[in-house]
């Protein structure tokens, strides 16, 4: 299939058979690997360096050879030297939330934004099926945190619901306002929560220490993104957090469902009901051996994950990350081909920190200092 009939009808694209799909995203990665070598004098040099161009790639296997861009030079200054498109053309930037005390800017042109939201639109569908009802989202919105990645996605979900509310406001969480819009749209909404684990989890320990249930709807989902993880290293086990769903709010592990992204890469791998983070059909998971990330791994052995991305056209959409773990190509229960991947962890002495892990932090601190503050004294007479 072709990228624009990819995108057009996900349904087919997620269904090809394995060698449909080995031919349909080669043809696509080599087609955005040609437009990049071209026009991008700095990564040509790379592919020069490499000894590698269009004409190397003709099948899967190949596909390693393209040159990628460590996740780091997304941090520089310089970081506009990554764009094939100028910088007049940029119409979006996206950034990290930079924990390391610089952030990464990602940039699109105006057919990678075209793309991208094409996409997530569509993988949306494909995997929740939602057309309508009423969003709980656990995070900032847009107009507080415009540039962060995550708000981003949830900004495209708002377009399939009837009514959406955003409980994170000035980096503040109100577990009671939360679920008090629950109870009041459960009259006459299907009710679905959108957010990182931690607060997800902050949530029904409310409902839980209130000694009470809310049972949400057949149809509803609770949908994360990102936040495993806690800043404090601490791991939210996704089978406990799966019973806690089940026996608080009525929701069954099949109606979870998590997604992996990076700000730098317009790959989304969304789970399906069996837990499995399918890889869109225009992206490619290339996993790398930890000692020596010019060789790819086979699947199922564990690596560096990088990402490869037909969408982009602003710069090369081929990013080594740091973030550690395997690609699975065997057939899922759902029915979908291609790639799925799992994340383990980050690489050992990567920095821990995603638009999840920065929420959590600053709710963290402002609640800490809001206990150290002293009451105000009463006047004293006399």
């Amino acid at each position: 299939m072709e990228l624009s009939a990819m995108l057009g009808c996900p349904e087919k694209a997620f269904r090809m058979p394995q060698g449909e799909w080995e031919e349909s995203v080669t043809a696509a990665l080599r087609e955005s690997f040609a437009l990049h070598s071209e026009k991008n004098a700095f990564y040509r040099a790379q592919c020069e360096a490499a000894g590698v161009g269009p004409d190397d790639i003709g099948t899967l296997a190949d596909l390693a050879k393209m040159p990628l861009l460590p996740m780091s030079m997304f941090k520089n200054p310089d970081a506009h030297v990554l764009l094939t498109a100028s910088l007049a053309d940029v119409e979006l930037e996206i950034r990290s939330t930079g924990d390391s005390g610089v952030p990464s800017v990602a940039r699109r042109d105006a057919t990678t934004t075209t793309r991208m939201l094409s996409a997530v639109f569509a993988q949306y569908r494909e995997f929740f099926g939602i057309s309508n009802g009423a969003g709980l989202f656990l995070s900032p919105s847009a107009v507080e945190a415009p540039e962060m990645g995550m708000v981003k996605a949830a900004v495209v979900l708002n377009g399939l619901l009837d009514h959406h509310a955003y409980v994170v406001r000035d980096y503040t969480f109100d577990p009671e306002e939360a679920l008090g819009l629950l109870r009041t749209w459960g009259e006459s909404m299907t009710r679905h929560i959108i957010g990182p684990p931690f607060l997800i989890t902050r949530l029904v320990q409310a409902l839980e220490e209130q000694g009470s249930t809310l049972r949400l709807d057949p149809d509803s989902m609770v949908i994360t993104l990102g936040g495993w993880t806690r800043y404090t290293g601490q791991k939210i086990v996704p089978a406990e957090f799966y019973e806690q769903l089940d026996r608080t709010l009525g929701v069954p592990a099949d109606r979870v469902r998590d997604m992996y992204g990076m700000i730098e890469s317009n790959m989304l791998a969304v789970e399906c009901e069996h837990h499995r983070k399918h890889v869109p059909p225009w992206s490619y998971v290339s996993v790398r051996d930890v000692t020596d990330t010019s060789v790819e791994v086979a699947p199922g052995k564990t690596g560096v994950i990088a990402t490869l991305d037909a969408l982009n056209t602003a710069y090369p959409g081929y990013v080594l990350f740091q973030d550690v773990g395997e690609v699975d190509v065997s057939p899922c229960p759902c029915g979908r081909t291609g790639q799925t991947v799992t994340f383990r962890r980050r690489l050992q002495g990567a920095e821990l920190g995603c638009c999840a892990v920065s929420i959590e932090k600053f709710i963290d601190s402002r609640e800490i200092v809001a206990e150290c503050e002293l009451p105000s004294l009463a006047p004293v007479e006399g």
